[in-house]
């Protein structure tokens, strides 16, 4: 039996994903090209492709917020 198609995005995603503030490349090349690599690896874990947590939009959404730099308060500062 296949793995659950949303543990194995969420999982996929943390494994595979990393914020990195020092690129300051194109961010949706970027996502397109690890949507691929997801869609990809995800045939290979045999998950129903037609599952909605495989939709491209969702995906794009999910890989792009692993990735955006999410910027920290300075110590002090007001949350």
């Amino acid at each position: 039996m296949a793995e659950n198609p949303s543990n194995f995005v969420r999982d996929w995603i943390s494994e595979n994903v990393r914020s990195d503030p020092s690129s300051s490349g194109d961010i949706e090349a970027r996502v397109a090209e690890i949507v691929t690599r997801l869609t990809s690896a995800s045939r290979e874990a045999e998950i129903p492709q037609d599952d909605p947590e495989l939709a491209p939009d969702l995906l794009r959404d999910l890989i792009k917020a692993a990735i955006e730099t999410v910027p920290h308060p300075a110590p002090g500062a007001i949350q």
